[in-house]
């Protein structure tokens, strides 16, 4: 998704705090009894919110400012989405709104019937107007006029309707012939699976009629919505020249009717929002009734409330769980799986990057990339930042879960911590050290492997601990790399292409969530177009590759194409340098029950209707 790695690095907690947080606390006949919460007495489960997070977003189609987990938590408390996409990243027809998908018209146009035992809490059903809806008014918002821009803009081919993204691939109709019958007809032939997932995925069906009547438009089919009309509602959800747009307002009228397991109840402004189960709803009913989600100002004031009891999860701090060594008396610590994403640092390949020094052009060589890949300790990183607590990830998605949309053992050998094996590979290469730096010609010109790494001012006392010593690690094999604490958002600021000065040469708040792309191609990160490639990377195989995962086929050749796009990229490092996917620990009260399988790691969410709450 396009800036995704922007939103990545700030939904982090989220995964841990709010989605590990559900592994499974079954009963244990043989604890000691543990007095009961007041919460657990009042049927409601208490999430906390790590510092100063906010619920800011709750319509169905979430702007690009605010497509987070956060959001999308809580959102699909309220939304079920057309197509559910499951921890082994397939699709569950049975969780979804769609009952099945028919591909025809040589692999370009796509037909859903939907299941319709499902309706809106209103007791209306939920027809395929209701998914036209969404998808009109998503496909509309990605034009640069737009009033506010969708966050999953760019991806599964979603652009303005008639018009192609940078994949060559857009939407050119959408219909809903029935109540129960929708359909999406593509420019150009694609693959399926690729398509189900990342543009069907990606849908939540609105109840048109009750969005249209708030919004002051006609009540009329979404495939006969006018510009002007569309425009109108889009002000509506979260228009930011509107001062009385809905999107954070959880309390206006259409968000009244969902067909997800819970209805918004109230909030408290920065100090809690809460949620309480749908009584109309037609899948598995929630037996929690409340769901509270508690904000806090720092992590001092969300610890203290798990040492009071106060919470049913919540996260557990490095420093606390030094102090604590194991878990919080009352808890139990929490370690599930890291979330489906990818982080990493950025290069700039521009030839102007640093404004012009030739880091650029040296960041061009896969020698030095690879080098700098060999310095970097993935172990160290996961104590240091983790607490202990990660994976080791040397490609573009994470190893776990074990999908079966590629072939992770055909992954190459990954480039393993090694600064002498880095500093030979550059002396092979042509570099030299000079006063302890490594310098080369190119181009007739002499660069250094010396930059500067700048991260977010509100950094942790860990980043720059694992930073320094990045720098020593990477001082072994003759690249002076120097921390500087800066404004994180400046790098980006100047990136408007390859034949243009950038300041920066490296950044280190890379990542890539992979929501809505649940079929986890390069196109929106590494392709010359793509919005996420910060660096100018480019690498006509890489292009040949990527488009090869778009191309249609069968269930094996799709899995063949997607496992050579990541053995390669893994083995090229595209602009990037691979860091580990870390899991936040969590405490869990004994309480609350589930199960791990309610955490879904490929979309970062969690699904409370299936928790319970009673004796440990």
């Amino acid at each position: 998704m396009g800036q995704n790695w922007r939103r990545l690095t700030s939904s982090v907690l989220i995964v841990s705090s709010l989605g590990l947080a559900l592994v499974s606390c079954g009963a244990n006949p043989g604890a000691p009894p543990h007095p009961v919460p007041m919460w657990a007495s009042a049927n409601r489960a208490i999430i906390a919110l790590p510092p100063f997070v906010t619920l800011n977003a709750f319509v169905p189609i979430l702007p690009l400012i605010a497509y987070n987990s956060y959001n999308s938590q809580t959102n699909l408390l309220m939304y079920k989405p057309l197509v559910f996409i499951t921890n082994t990243d397939a699709i569950d027809f049975r969780r979804s709104i769609a009952q099945s998908v028919v591909v025809s018209n040589n692999s370009q146009t796509f037909t859903v019937t939907l299941n319709p035992k499902w309706t809106w809490s209103n007791g209306s059903p939920v027809t395929a107007n209701d998914v036209a809806f969404a998808a009109v008014l998503e496909a509309a918002s990605c034009a640069t006029n737009a009033p506010y821009n969708y966050g999953g803009c760019g991806v599964g081919g979603v652009n303005p309707l008639r018009t192609v993204g940078p994949d060559g691939i857009g939407w050119s109709s959408v219909k809903a012939p029935s109540a129960t019958t929708f359909s999406i007809t593509v420019t150009r032939p694609v693959n399926a699976i690729w398509f189900e997932h990342n543009a069907l995925g990606q849908l939540l069906p609105m109840p048109a009629s009750v969005w249209e009547t708030a919004a002051g438009v006609p009540v009329t089919p979404a495939t006969s919505l006018t510009a002007a009309e569309i425009k109108t509602l889009l002000n509506y959800m979260g228009g930011s020249m509107n001062p009385n747009n809905v999107m954070d307002n959880p309390t206006a009228a259409p968000f009244a009717v969902v067909d997800g397991p819970y209805l918004f109840k109230t909030l408290v402004p920065n100090d809690y929002w809460e949620f309480t189960a749908n009584p109309n709803y037609d899948g598995h009913m929630p037996a929690i009734k409340t769901l509270v989600y508690q904000y806090y100002t720092s992590s001092s004031t969300e610890q203290t409330a798990l040492e009071r009891g106060q919470v049913s999860s919540g996260y557990l701090t490095a420093t606390s769980l030094a102090k604590h060594q194991t878990s919080i008396a009352g808890y139990r610590l929490r370690t599930g799986p890291p979330p489906f994403c990818t982080f990493y640092i950025n290069l700039n390949l521009n030839p102007l990057a640093a404004s012009g020094n030739g880091i650029g052009l040296a960041f061009q060589e896969l020698a030095v990339r690879q080098a700098l890949q060999l310095g970097i300790d993935q172990a160290a990183y996961i104590h240091i930042m983790g607490a202990g607590y990660g994976v080791q990830q040397y490609g573009p998605i994470p190893l776990t879960p074990a999908l079966s949309i590629y072939n992770a053992k055909a992954m190459p050998a990954p480039l393993t911590y090694n600064p002498a094996r880095g500093k030979a590979l550059l002396l092979a290469n042509g570099w030299s050290e000079q006063n302890g730096v490594m310098t080369k010609s190119i181009d007739g010109k002499p660069v250094s492997l010396a930059f500067t790494l700048p991260y977010g001012l509100g950094a942790s006392h860990a980043t720059t601990k694992f930073l320094n010593l990045l720098s020593q690690d990477w001082a072994q094999e003759g690249i002076k790399m120097t921390p500087s604490r800066v404004d994180p958002m400046f790098a980006f600021n100047d990136q408007q292409g390859p034949l243009v000065t950038a300041t920066w040469a490296a950044s280190y708040d890379g990542g890539w969530w992979y929501q809505p792309n649940y079929y986890p191609t390069g196109g929106p990160i590494f392709t010359a177009a793509g919005a996420a490639n910060l660096g100018d990377f480019t690498d006509p195989t890489l292009q040949r590759l990527i488009s090869a995962t778009y191309a249609p086929g069968s269930a094996a050749q799709a899995r063949a194409s997607l496992t050579a796009y990541l053995a390669y990229t893994a083995r090229i490092l595209p602009g990037v340098l691979w860091l580990p996917d870390l899991t936040t620990p969590t405490e869990v009260s004994p309480w609350l029950h589930g199960s791990i399988a309610n955490y879904n790691q490929v979309e970062a969410v969690n699904f409370p209707n299936y928790w319970t709450i009673g004796p440990p």
